[in-house]
């Protein structure tokens, strides 16, 4: 079919903001919201920028959301890319906090014989290992005592 011969690979994703908990305490449930908008508009941006096929983004719970995108690129390579979009936007936001995401990811290649639920369950393991490791703050400047 098109997307075998075109090399394309299903990318599934989960994505769960890292400390909303923390910022709505300390900055307020207002800032708790842009937080949760601006992490949907960098996975809107991401998945618009790299999909060659047709591709979405959900927000699934009160801080998750899902991605699914058809792409030519490496897992890795998208995940980097989409770090760094955070990072970018962090660096230039005026904002006293880090808006950051834990993301887990399953690449299904033509032919796999996972379904869509196995894909996201897969792509849910990775994410809890990837925010066993991630730093439990968010300011900027550490804050004085």
């Amino acid at each position: 079919d098109a997307q075998e011969s075109r090399g394309l690979g299903d990318v599934y994703k989960r994505q769960d903001m890292n400390n909303l908990k923390i910022i709505n305490d300390r900055y307020g449930h207002e800032e708790g919201d842009y937080s949760l908008h601006t992490i949907a508009e960098i996975l809107a941006e991401i998945v618009q920028k790299e999909q060659t096929g047709d591709g979405v983004v959900a927000r699934i719970g009160g801080d998750e959301y899902a991605c699914a995108l058809m792409t030519e690129k490496k897992k890795e390579l998208l995940l980097q890319e989409l770090y760094d979009a955070f990072t970018v936007r962090n660096e230039q936001s005026d904002k006293p906090y880090n808006v950051t995401v834990s993301i887990g990811a399953c690449a299904l290649e033509p032919g796999d014989e996972h379904s869509l639920a196995d894909a996201l369950s897969l792509a849910d393991e990775q994410l809890y290992e990837v925010k066993k490791l991630r730093k439990k703050d968010v300011a900027k400047i550490p804050l004085q005592a």
